[in-house]
């Protein structure tokens, strides 16, 4: 919930609020969301109403809604946060309706004279909305610093640099070099990698960008890209560039066995390194399955692991396999992709440089890998092995 340091509770005991039924003014964007349930900022714009309804006093709150009421009411089942009664009434049109305000605009601001126009004025009114807000959250809370715009466990790099106002939701990693905001909002369980900018734009949930990208007066959501300058909507972007990092599906861990080519593979790597101390002990992974406990993590280690391939029981490029504990302090929704991803001898965290479960680093490019273009992970992965045996 927003921090107001002031409280002014002389709101009414039952506050009546409708929704704006402008379904047919999304024409672009075409989002399967009702215009109040669009993040702005930290969260829904429905909920910086409940906030300040909490915040005046008042005892209950009736909504009154037109468009899409099933979707708000499962929105607010999950709004416990606030100590207030909820009230939901689907009606056919709130025109003409006695309510004491409308969800189109921020609480505390002026009433909105006129809707804006379809199409591209609805988004670039929800972005002057979030720009608003953003700049009101930074002068509240400016006594506590930066701090006050971060979540809670995000990775942030030594050299990335942070302009206010923004604001950065749960679990987001912001890579070396990067610069977000002024103006930028990076919502929960985003990957931000090195050397991108943020300016004046927005990230939606669970998306990863790719590195050396700015993002400047734009919207990403999923691998979809809005930039409202030019008024131009691109949708598919490729996967080094921007992509959702939500699971793709719910394939058994080994549902691909190693094709004949990543056998073979796998035999050379053997030989090659024949005189490394095998195995030494099993241990249960996150998959349920027992797996040959390595010395070590480095890849001249592997071949515990290798013999698997051969055998055809494990792919030689996947998620590596890894113990429980390894993922209990990352988001659940990590934790379930790479839980439901397809292991591998070797990963695309140890093509990167990060061999270790329990990483951040190597849990972001692992979740990466899980939620991406396969064919391009498995290109980076193939270029990696043939550096290894030479050829």
């Amino acid at each position: 919930m927003s921090e107001i340091p002031e409280l002014e509770r002389t709101g009414p005991a039952e506050w009546r609020l409708s929704l704006p039924d402008w379904g047919r003014l999304d024409t672009v964007w075409e989002r399967r969301q009702p215009f109040a349930l669009w993040h702005v900022g930290e969260q829904a714009l429905l909920f910086h109403w409940l906030d300040a309804a909490v915040d005046q006093g008042t005892e209950k709150v009736v909504l009154y809604i037109s468009d899409r009421p099933g979707d708000v009411r499962k929105a607010v089942e999950k709004a416990t946060l606030w100590p207030i009664e909820i009230e939901i009434v689907t009606v056919p049109s709130v025109a003409g309706l006695d309510c004491h305000d409308c969800i189109n605009h921020l609480p505390r601001t002026p009433a909105l004279q006129q809707e804006p126009d379809a199409g591209w004025g609805l988004i670039k009114y929800w972005h002057r909305l979030e720009q608003d807000w953003l700049a009101s959250f930074t002068e509240e809370t400016k006594s506590y610093g930066i701090y006050a715009a971060i979540g809670r466990s995000c990775e942030i790099a030594p050299d990335a640099k942070l302009n206010a106002p923004f604001w950065l939701g749960n679990h987001v990693s912001i890579g070396p070099g990067a610069v977000i905001g002024p103006g930028a909002v990076v919502e929960d369980g985003c990957i931000v990698a090195g050397n991108s900018r943020l300016e004046r734009a927005h990230l939606a949930a669970h998306t990863y960008l790719g590195p050396e990208t700015d993002l400047v007066d734009s919207i990403i959501h999923r691998n979809n890209l809005l930039n409202m300058k030019h008024e131009a909507y691109v949708r598919g972007l490729e996967g080094f560039v921007a992509s959702s990092l939500q699971a793709k599906s719910s394939q058994s861990p080994q549902s691909q066995p190693p094709s004949l080519r990543d056998r073979l593979r796998a035999l050379r790597l053997l030989w090659r390194w024949r005189a490394r101390p095998q195995a030494k002990g099993d241990f249960s992974g996150i998959d349920g399955h027992s797996w040959p406990t390595l010395y070590s993590r480095a890849v001249e280690d592997r071949g515990p692991w290798l013999r698997l391939v051969v055998k055809g029981k494990l792919s030689l490029f996947g998620i590596t396999p890894r113990e429980a504990a390894s993922i209990a302090e990352l988001p659940e929704e990590w934790q379930s992709i790479l839980r439901k991803a397809p292991l591998g001898a070797f990963s695309y965290a140890d093509v990167m440089g990060s061999p270790e479960p329990g990483d951040m680093d190597e849990a972001l490019h692992c979740v990466y890998h899980a939620t991406t273009d396969e064919a391009l992970c498995r290109q980076l992965f193939d270029n990696w092995l043939m550096e290894i045996l030479g050829n």
